[in-house]
């Protein structure tokens, strides 16, 4: 049963999301936009590509020239879902691209999320046992450089 929690990110959630993500590092968040055709469009980031600033905003960094980031500058809105067996929140928000880079991600752009809605999506007879995981790196990029990509987003968010 999904339920409407409000316009701000409960603290499991928050949590992790101000966390280091060496906890879960191949855990994936799962983001919808709207296409020029009004199908949804889908994607997939990790939690070293999406950063709470505070309880209402988050950041994220996506390819540059991707559809997804051409359908937010188009629509200025996206769904983050996360979901697993600790976690089933879908997170509406409005878009807006910040003009800062990422160091080491020049392909990448930063777009600031601001939450409109945060369902969660839980049942006491039905449990999720798990998310969906990945493994391995995209071929442009390397651990050190990960890790240095989610050190800047995250000094962009305390700002």
């Amino acid at each position: 049963m999904t339920k409407n929690i409000g316009t701000s990110l409960p603290d499991d959630l928050y949590g992790r999301l101000i966390a280091d993500p060496g906890k879960n590092p191949n855990r994936v968040i799962i983001f919808s936009t709207v296409d020029e055709s009004g199908f949804p469009h889908h994607g997939m980031l990790s939690h070293y590509e999406v950063v709470a600033k505070n309880r209402e905003t988050i950041l994220i960094i996506i390819y540059s020239n991707s559809r997804s980031a051409q359908n937010i500058r188009r629509n200025r809105a996206l769904a983050l879902l996360f979901i697993d067996e600790e976690m089933s929140y879908y997170v509406k928000a409005s878009c807006t691209e910040r003009d800062q880079k990422i160091p080491g991600a020049p392909n990448q752009s930063v777009f600031e999320l601001t939450v409109k809605q945060v369902l969660e999506d839980k049942s006491p007879s039905a449990k999720i046992t798990s998310g969906i995981n990945y493994s391995g790196l995209d071929p442009c990029i390397t651990f050190e450089q990960q890790e240095r990509t989610f050190a800047s987003l995250r000094s962009l968010a305390s700002t």
